[in-house]
């Protein structure tokens, strides 16, 4: 009987450790904009996003989708890049969240990866794209700290992959 207690309450710390999965809702209604950009679509990534390297599980389910809110900020950056006939096709959208808790325990990263096609006037090209970025997460929010840092990250990953793609659209303006 002693043995099967030790058992159990060794199962039942084992079950305590770890065993946390928080889930948290993340607006990003904010960012997106009505009447984008028409001639540019996102599409891919997940309905949830899991934070890396925590002591405990983190899903941020974000509202609306991610692939909607980065459609959203891409386009707005690159209005005054369009030029007639131009459509640009972005998918594969890749999201991965990590807290380095050892280096940077309060600060959230976050790496983001598309594929986009371009055409425009009967020529085509298509590359991949990559951002890194990262923010603070305001102390003493707890876990709700990472849903409020995750507009920045797509906001700051949008600044980062439109200079990328501007370069490519002037290649195909001329």
């Amino acid at each position: 009987m002693k043995r099967f207690l030790m058992v159990g309450a060794a199962a039942a710390l084992l079950g305590a450790c770890g065993g946390q999965n928080v889930q948290v809702q993340a607006p990003l209604g904010d960012l997106v904009k009505p009447s984008g950009a028409p001639w540019l679509t996102v599409a891919g990534g997940t309905d949830k996003l899991d934070v890396r390297g925590l002591d405990h599980k983190v899903t941020l389910e974000p509202a609306p989708g991610v692939s909607a809110a980065f459609q959203s900020q891409l386009g707005a950056r690159l209005q005054s890049d369009y030029f007639q006939d131009l459509v640009v096709t972005c998918t594969a959208l890749t999201t991965t969240l990590r807290v380095d808790e050892d280096k940077a325990p309060g600060n959230l990263s976050m790496d983001l990866g598309l594929h986009c096609a371009f055409w425009s006037k009967g020529f085509d090209t298509n590359h991949d794209y990559k951002a890194q970025v990262s923010t603070a997460v305001t102390s003493g929010s707890g876990d709700g700290g990472y849903a409020q840092a995750l507009p920045k990250l797509l906001s700051d990953s949008a600044d980062d992959i439109a200079s990328q793609l501007r370069g490519d659209l002037q290649k195909l303006k001329r």
